[in-house]
């Protein structure tokens, strides 16, 4: 909700900080206060951490965009993520797919999402800011 935007925003920043690469957009408080108008969320909060993890995506008739997702470094290879991806995966109804994309070189999330049954579908070349590929893929 809108009273998470604080949060998402640090655990966003702490997440993007810690990549060598770019991978999510320029998501300033108030980007992120107009995708929290249209979108939906799912979150993960640890006693006296906070927000640690959470998922934004649009639904739409047959389908879900996922459009921002992050864990806290402190967090990541807890399982976090895999959480919440499954929570959302086995409360999407029949023949409803999800999409998101991922920068080519996060080699973690893609092997997760791999984990986790997406297939890759796609590629948009030179989409992020270091002149690398965005990976589509779906679920569903």
């Amino acid at each position: 909700t809108m009273a998470d935007l604080g949060d998402i925003s640090e655990t966003l920043s702490e997440a993007y900080s810690a990549y060598k690469f770019p991978i999510g957009g320029t998501w300033t408080k108030d980007l992120l206060k107009q995708e929290l108008k249209v979108s939906q969320g799912i979150g993960l909060r640890v006693e006296g951490q906070g927000l640690t993890s959470f998922v934004l995506f649009r639904h739409f008739d047959e389908h879900r965009e996922i459009t921002i997702l992050a864990t806290k470094p402190s967090r990541q290879r807890r399982g976090d993520m895999r959480f919440l991806l499954g929570y959302l995966m086995e409360r999407k109804t029949p023949g409803e797919r999800v999409w998101l994309e991922v920068h080519e070189c996060n080699d973690p999330a893609r092997q997760l999402y791999k984990e986790l049954g997406f297939e890759e579908v796609g590629r948009r070349p030179k989409y992020y800011r270091d002149g690398l590929d965005a990976i589509l893929y779906t679920h569903g």
